[in-house]
């Protein structure tokens, strides 16, 4: 039986066999959701359905989709009927049974998608740029929901420009779903198709295809995003759903395409730089967002993060002017949007290299609550752990941020193999750091040299630290203490006389 049974005489309407008056007008409306049940409704649509040949403004429109949610109630599947497409319009959310061939999930199962590149189409020089930029904002924005596990972008760019089985392709990465598509940007027009894939069922969910202005590119990621979620019948935790629809980078078309030149140089690089330097770039990239968008979060966190890293490292000059500049940039990320992840890890370094550890602790735990899906949020917020005596909970964190990005960046090993070292687990954090002193070599060594040193095996901590200072020639331990900020102060004197002990220089 259907839930909501709409009168001809439009006046009222049966929830499940109760009767509810809503109003000849919400009656209209009611009847052009439930018609196109699953699509988005534009406010232009919905108030020329409400108010036929009249010129009325928006707020009229919001307060009868506020009266029809209050008439529908919850939906099974908890939130609203009736979801609001931010900038766009609403959609009626399908009731379960009627959804395209999306299978329920099984009792304990977590939905688990990959989403690939986008072939990018046409001539445009930037098509590449804007296919691979919604890509990244998809998945972050899919990444704040507990209920789904999303591979990371990093790991789906592995994909790009190979003719590989989606079959292969979920085998690999360990999901269900997979959605394709493909962008072609022209002048101020924008074509986005997409489609989504139950791999295990080897069948179709969804297909849709979108031809707007440029300017809806930001509504079109949003649609799908909830889409998605909707489909692959993801269960929300109190807010998910709200943060789901209305988490963004930038509404300003240029701001965002400088975001995301930004993202593909220190993020998704093709090159190797040398330290510092591809922060750097982006940076420069993310100045130029923000001088399009001054009041955007994501933005600001980003800047923040950039500056307080290389405040760590010293790479560009002044630690401490840095890590104000990085302080300032957080605080104001985190004054538009107190619930933005990237903000609060990047502040949990700031007050780390403060000395606050309490602090640092507490906003890196609350970023993961606010990011459960997004790797490299769990990657920092376990070296926050690490730092702070905390070694199992950031393996716990970081171990999951490689299951999400299993072609993940190479640092993930750095940060697992001091985690493992300083949980007491030698064996594990010598073959781990030795993996990434194989893949990237001088990095991870110091680490290295102590493992073995304090593990008895003295021999092999001179042979690492030997290739250490091969690899790095000016090498100090002074240098590497001015990089290292830790509650343990009687573990970290341990570990410095392990450096010395190795006979790496002063």
């Amino acid at each position: 039986m259907d839930p909501f049974v709409l009168t001809a005489i439009a006046v009222r309407f049966s929830r499940e066999g109760e009767h509810v008056p809503i109003g000849r007008r919400g009656a209209r409306l009611l009847r052009a959701l439930l018609g196109r049940a699953g699509e988005v409704l534009t406010k232009s649509e919905l108030l020329d359905v409400g108010w036929p040949g009249l010129a009325v403004e928006e707020s009229n429109l919001s307060v009868q989709i506020a009266q029809l949610r209050k008439a529908l109630g919850p939906s099974p599947e908890g939130g609203e009927w009736i979801i609001t497409i931010p900038r766009v319009g609403y959609r009626f959310r399908p009731p379960a049974p009627e959804k395209a061939g999306a299978t329920p999930p099984r009792n304990g199962e977590r939905p688990s998608i990959a989403i690939l590149p986008f072939a990018h189409l046409g001539p445009e020089p930037d098509r590449e740029l804007f296919a691979d930029g919604l890509v990244d904002d998809i998945i972050n924005t899919l990444s704040k929901l507990s209920g789904l596990t999303v591979i990371a972008h990093n790991s789906s760019l592995f994909y790009k420009g190979r003719e590989t089985d989606i079959r292969e392709i979920a085998r690999d990465l360990g999901v269900r779903y997979v959605l394709q598509g493909s962008l072609q940007k022209s002048g101020d027009r924008i074509r986005i198709s997409v489609r989504l894939s139950d791999v295990e069922r080897a069948a179709a969910i969804w297909a849709e295809r979108y031809d707007r202005g440029l300017s809806d590119l930001f509504a079109i990621r949003d649609e799908i995003a909830l889409r998605l979620a909707t489909d692959m019948q993801v269960i929300f935790m109190q807010g998910e759903e709200a943060r789901l629809q209305y988490y963004t980078t930038t509404t300003n078309v240029e701001a965002w395409a400088c975001y995301v030149k930004g993202l593909a140089t220190i993020f998704w690089p093709d090159r190797q730089t040398k330290p510092g330097e591809d922060m750097a770039i982006a940076c420069r990239h993310w100045e130029r967002a923000l001088a399009h968008d001054p009041h955007s979060a994501a933005l600001h966190a980003m800047l923040g993060f950039a500056h307080t890293w290389n405040a760590r490292f010293g790479w560009w000059g002044d630690r401490k002017a840095y890590l104000a500049s990085g302080t300032m940039h957080i605080e104001k990320a985190l004054s538009i949007d107190p619930t933005n992840a990237e903000a609060l890890v990047s502040s949990a370094i700031a007050c780390l290299m403060e000395a606050r550890f309490d602090e640092a602790v507490g906003k890196a735990r609350r970023a993961v609550d606010l990011a459960p899906g997004a790797p490299k949020i769990a990657t920092f917020a376990g070296y926050v752990f690490t730092a702070t005596g905390l070694a199992q909970e950031a393996i716990a964190q970081i171990e999951k941020a490689i299951r999400l990005n299993p072609h993940f960046p190479q640092l993930y090993l750095s940060f697992l193999g001091n985690a493992y070292r300083l949980a007491g687990r030698m064996d594990e954090a010598i073959a781990t750091l030795e993996e990434y002193s194989a893949r990237m070599p001088g990095f991870g060594g110091r680490d290295l040299v102590i493992a073995y040193e304090r593990s008895g095996r003295h021999d092999e901590a001179k042979d690492a630290a030997a290739r250490l200072l091969k690899a790095v020639p000016d090498f100090t331990i002074s240098g590497w203490i001015a990089t290292q900020f830790r509650s343990d102060t009687t573990e970290f004197e341990a570990d410095i006389a392990a450096l010395r002990a190795a006979g790496l220089p002063d």
